[in-house]
């Protein structure tokens, strides 16, 4: 019987230093390194090593600072006036002004997250993987920021705050989210 020549690694150099915990016959499809059961990522090619996933997954996301920052900026103005508004939309009758802002805000989270798509592809078609976290936190930095005057006041006065004031912040976190959502499924 001829023994199976023992194959050589592939020439890929994976980055990072992953290392099997202990002795294995499973190896990286693409380094050949002994893997651990519990790190191997399975593709249809075979078995990886985890640094190997993050090394591809980066390729597809090109955004730097700039993007960052130009989404971010873009995130906190429109904050600011999503706060401005649904303070506004808060009408005396406590449960229209709870319907409406359970239609409005949503769709404005939504609205928000098709324009930083636009913008993002008029900058040349650009893909951060942390834009929707960025966008997110700025919309509601930018949205809770309108409501600070009113915020202080109830911390410094010890009292509970107005229903009305709960569903305005209700408003913009329910819009950030519906934000956060719509952009993180773009970048799928």
């Amino acid at each position: 019987m001829s023994a199976i020549p023992e194959s050589s690694p592939p020439e890929f150099a994976c980055p990072g230093n992953y290392v099997a915990s202990q002795p294995s016959s499973l190896r990286c499809a693409k380094c050949g390194r002994p893997l651990d059961v519990k790190d191997a990522r399975y593709t249809p090619t075979g078995y990886v090593c985890p640094y190997y996933v993050k090394a591809r997954v980066a390729t597809f996301y090109n955004a730097g600072f700039v993007h960052y920052l130009v989404v971010g900026a873009l995130c906190f103005v429109l904050g600011l006036l999503i706060g401005v508004l649904m303070r506004l939309v808060v009408v005396p009758i406590p449960f229209f002004s709870l319907w409406i802002t359970l239609i409005l805000a949503p769709l404005l989270g939504g609205g928000v997250a098709e324009l930083i798509r636009r913008v993002m592809r008029a900058m040349g078609d650009v893909r951060g993987q942390h834009t929707w976290l960025v966008s997110a936190v700025l919309l509601s930095i930018g949205g809770l920021l309108v409501m600070v005057p009113e915020l202080s006041l109830v911390l410094l006065l010890a009292r509970p705050p107005s229903f009305s004031l709960l569903i305005a912040l209700g408003g913009v976190l329910l819009a950030a989210i519906a934000l956060a959502a719509r952009l993180r499924e773009f970048s799928r």
